[in-house]
């Protein structure tokens, strides 16, 4: 089966020690039965598992993760001794019949100032350079013949939240991290009209581009979900936010909560 990725995922290589936001730290990481099996020939390394995790140190970061924000594992071992998950993230997959669709999610700083960096629409590969077309959904959002705001509206079907409510549903989800809460509070305290929302989504054309055409190629049949993300994110960064953080923020409360994603799935159909 082949696997195809979005050309900018090349360009992607983790950070590591410069990284701002480490994945080695405030998630719950779960190892997979192959590296299950490896890790208790390793006391090192099986000393610091209970129930199939890594037993985080009390302020949630990874028992191997340095004070410089290395990984130890990786340091002694090499990355290919990392557990599936480790190694993976933050790539996702999306199986279909004769192919798979891969890319890399916004949760990642880095990755997501690749995508959101993109000039243009980007293109799928799989790893013999063979190239397959975008898929209809995702070519829609690159149409350049109509302005993003159009096209968001025809995504959604025209169902628009407003932007108190908006920020209510995702206030009422699981809350990760404290600072979120606050951001989607400033919204329902301050609301944003529609005709603001616009002029954000206007000014950064390409960004809110890319961040539509990436969540409705991660998630098929999610037009509406990827139109109302767009515009929420439009309001944080209308109050202030800074438009990767803020997408980076978003994909970390909102996509990487099994809850939460579910929930959004379902809310905005």
């Amino acid at each position: 089966m082949s696997v195809y990725w979005p050309d900018y995922c090349k360009d992607f290589r983790c950070k590591a020690g410069e990284c701002l936001h480490t994945c080695c730290a405030g998630w719950v990481i779960g190892i997979d039965d192959e590296s299950l099996e490896r890790f208790g020939k390793d006391p090192e390394v099986s000393e610091k598992i209970e129930d199939g995790c890594f037993v985080l140190k009390e302020n949630g970061r990874c028992p191997f993760l340095r004070d410089d924000n290395l990984c130890d594992m990786i340091l002694k071992h090499g990355e290919d001794y990392l557990c599936e998950i480790c190694k993976e993230h933050p790539r996702f997959y999306n199986c279909f019949d004769g192919h798979t669709e891969a890319g890399i999610g916004l949760v990642c700083e880095e990755a997501c100032r690749i995508i959101l960096e993109k000039e243009g629409p980007f293109k799928l590969f799989a790893g013999d350079g063979s190239e397959m077309e975008l898929p209809d959904r995702v070519r829609e959002v690159f149409d350049s013949s109509k302005p993003l705001n159009e096209k968001l509206l025809h995504l959604s079907r025209g169902k628009r939240a407003n932007s108190k409510l908006r920020a209510e549903i995702f206030a009422g989800m699981e809350i990760l991290d404290p600072a979120w809460l606050i951001l989607l509070h400033g919204i329902i305290g301050t609301p944003v009209s529609n005709e603001d929302e616009d002029k954000i989504i206007s000014g950064h054309e390409k960004e809110f581009t890319n961040i539509a055409a990436y969540l409705i190629y991660r998630y098929e049949d999610a037009g509406r979900f990827a139109a109302e993300s767009a515009w929420l994110l439009a309001d944080l960064v209308f109050h202030g936010q800074e438009i990767k953080e803020a997408a980076r923020m978003f994909s970390g409360e909102v996509e990487y909560s099994d809850i939460n994603i579910e929930d959004a799935l379902d809310t905005f159909t």
